[in-house]
């Protein structure tokens, strides 16, 4: 977004002196295509050069987020700045009658973001599934070639009118008061009335309105992931509808500015019924629960997935698309001469403001208020910008100044009938049995207790992990309990999803010497304490040192050895877990191994394909040949890979070593019902994977099994 900003503000001041801007677009393009070809292989190469890079900077997290955005706009930047800077340059070609450019950027937004939303829905849903994720952009570079060549080949028949010079910030102003002649790019008449003043409202207000809508697209795709499957689609899903809503409000309000003169008042009404719906739209999340709509669908389908996204996304989108033609039309006021400096502005400053929006929303919004109370914090926004908006429109009907009074007064009423924060983090609505929750950076935590059962669960964004049920606890203390009795006296062992605990604090019992322990949800480490039961007080275990890091960047930057690596990540497809299921994750791991060290790794029976689980099993064994398929029953199954194969000499160690610990005993059951936990040794695991595809972060995609 910082390269579109850039790129609209910096072509916008130049577009307007151009006579072909066709050209321009069409060299626009192919800097496109040839950057975004590059992008895998400068990728590939700063990700050979990270660690050294990142572990350069001063200690703490903020340095190594800053590094990584830095690290990141040094790729992405470049052709970002080239997308960014075709806006303007295609304003300038289309919209070319004074009077119509609102209505024809609208056109153009119109045709741009449905573009953008098909393209969105293909990729999240087809390309990334079967063609792979380097081979997509490869397909959207060789799309950019094509547009390139279709706008050399009408640069012979189609060329603007002259703008007459790009004109200087004074002249631009001068133009504000000043009527206009020129036939075609516009007259005195075409001309929207609207102070200096008015102006700087308009370009202000709408670079607010961009930090309101990526501040409600943070929040709306938070609660929207509570009620989703967490698929590698879900968010492609959630925003094509977003994507779909603007492209529907561009179409609206251009068809309107074709009919009738934009004016203030039609900003600020938007405005205020955007801040309006906005809490409306909380209503409709709060009552999702109540439909059932999963088991009309039988299960979280992609039908699903785009009817919820659809009923509570795309109504205040529509609004926020209708937004652009109104402020392209109040921003140029209607002159063509000047669209491409004007339009290539005020897209500049709504991009900037959506970039605070985002940083703003997702880092400090949202821990300090909540999901609910950081959406109507954004929805005020939208009733102050809608209330001056009207001050400022001299023109408007008596009837709207007391427009804003009435918005305020129903959004105060919708506010105050919202049920309590909690439905936003959980289907349960138990609330007297709630003992922990927490909205943070990355995720919504709850964690219910049933006294009565002695049984607890947490929620991470609304789906449920680390029940306490019988099977689970089995699963976990194997987890836990299996690499230090293969691997004794470890000298320091690796967590990757440390979860509430259970296995790290069953692993803990082993007296290993150093433990790291990393997980991307500092909530869920937090509500670690209310599990303090089930995993040993771990921690207060000062042999525990507790990473907030994402755990496949945690191995990358790591510069020791570990002898135990034990990994217990979320479902494979889950969006945000995929990637600790492929080659060359598993590479990483066996980089990070000693040379006698264990691994082990969950890998869940449910809501998995088969051949996907196949697909896992065989590209962990591609990597570790020596390696063993254990189960507990119910859908947990783990790989267990060691440096030399194990033996009947190895398992009987173990055996010897868990009769020895009367914890394992009481965890596991005696040392006889370990063996019955092994479920493929080497010979029956190879036959029963057999031949086929190795999984790579390149090609990745699990569908989850209904």
């Amino acid at each position: 977004m910082i390269g579109l900003a850039l790129g609209s503000y910096a072509m916008g001041r130049r577009i307007d002196a151009h006579a072909r801007p066709l050209r321009t677009y069409a060299a626009l393009e192919v800097g496109i295509a040839a950057l975004a070809a590059l992008s895998p292989f400068l990728l590939g190469a700063l990700h050979a050069i990270y660690p050294e890079l990142s572990n350069a900077l001063p200690a703490g997290g903020f340095w190594l987020t800053l590094g990584r955005l830095v690290f990141s706009l040094a790729v992405l930047t470049p052709t970002t700045f080239l997308v960014g800077a075709t806006l303007p340059v295609m304003s300038r070609i289309y919209a070319t009658h004074g009077g119509r450019v609102g209505s024809d950027v609208g056109r153009l937004y119109l045709v741009n973001t449905a573009g953008a939303a098909l393209g969105c829905v293909l990729t999240g849903l087809v390309f990334l599934r079967y063609l792979g994720a380097r081979e997509t952009i490869f397909l959207g570079a060789a799309i950019n070639l094509f547009v390139a060549g279709g706008a050399l080949a009408l640069t012979r028949w189609v060329r603007a009118p002259r703008a007459g010079g790009a004109a200087s910030e004074a002249g631009d102003v001068a133009m504000d008061s000043a009527p206009v002649a020129g036939g075609g790019t516009g007259s005195a008449g075409d001309a929207l009335p609207i102070s200096a003043g008015a102006l700087r409202y308009v370009a202000i207000a709408y670079a607010i309105s961009g930090f309101i809508a990526l501040g409600y697209e943070v929040v709306w795709a938070r609660i929207l992931y509570i009620h989703s499957s967490h698929a590698s689609y879900s968010f492609s899903l959630m925003l094509t509808v977003f994507l779909a809503g603007l492209a529907v409000g561009g179409a609206g309000a251009s068809w309107i500015l074709r009919r009738r003169r934009a004016a203030l008042r039609h900003f600020g009404v938007i405005q205020l019924a955007l801040g309006l719906l906005a809490v409306l739209i909380l209503h409709a999340f709060a009552q999702l629960p109540a439909l059932h709509l999963a088991d009309w669908f039988g299960g979280y389908t992609v039908a699903y997935e785009f009817l919820i996204a659809f009923v509570t996304v795309f109504p205040p989108t529509v609004l926020l698309g209708a937004l652009f033609p109104v402020v392209g039309s109040l921003y140029t006021r209607e002159r063509a001469r000047v669209v491409g400096r004007r339009i290539g502005r005020v897209n500049a400053f709504n991009t900037l403001g959506a970039i605070i929006g985002s940083l703003g929303a997702g880092f400090v919004l949202v821990p300090l208020l909540g999901l609910r109370n950081t959406t109507v914090a954004l929805a005020v926004l939208n009733l102050a910008l809608g209330a001056m908006a009207l001050r400022f429109d001299r023109g408007g009907r008596r009837a709207l100044r007391f427009a804003p009074a009435g918005a305020l007064v129903a959004t105060i009423a919708a506010v105050a009938i919202l049920p309590t924060g909690f439905y936003l983090g959980s289907y349960y609505t138990e609330t007297d049995r709630l003992i922990f929750y927490k909205e943070g950076v990355e995720t919504t935590v709850a964690v219910l207790e049933i006294p009565e059962d002695n049984y607890k669960i947490s929620f991470v964004n609304g789906r449920d992990e680390v029940p306490t049920d019988r099977a689970s606890m089995l699963a976990f203390r194997l987890l836990g309990h299996l690499p230090p009795l293969l691997r004794p006296g470890a000298r320091n062992a690796l967590v990757l999803s440390f979860g509430n605990g259970i296995a790290t604090g069953t692993m803990n019992t082993h007296d290993i010497p150093v433990i790291d322990a990393v997980d991307l949800s500092p909530e869920m480490m937090e509500a670690a304490a209310v599990y303090s039961e089930e995993n040993y007080n771990v921690l207060d275990s000062d042999r525990l040192r507790l990473h907030v890091e994402d755990g496949r960047n945690f191995l990358l930057r790591a510069e020791e050895s570990y002898d135990i690596i034990s990994v217990d990540a979320t479902h494979p497809a889950n969006a945000s877990s995929w990637a600790l299921f492929t080659s060359e994750f598993y590479q990483l791991i066996e980089s990070r191994l000693a040379a006698d060290g264990v691994f082990m790794q969950w890998i869940p029976i449910h809501g998995v394909r088969e051949d996907d689980y196949r697909d896992i099993l065989r590209t962990a064994w591609d990597i570790f040949p020596n390696m063993v398929l254990w189960s507990t029953g119910s859908t947990h199954s783990y790989v267990v890979a060691t440096r030399e194969p194990m033996s009947s000499v190895v398992m009987q160690s173990v055996l010897t070593r868990a009769a020895a610990n009367p914890i394992v005993v009481r965890d596991l059951g005696p040392p006889e019902a370990i063996t019955g936990y092994v479920a493929m040794a080497e010979g029956d695991l190879t036959s029963y994977i057999g031949r086929g595809p190795v999984i790579t972060d390149n090609d990745a995609f699990f569908m989850p099994a209904r």
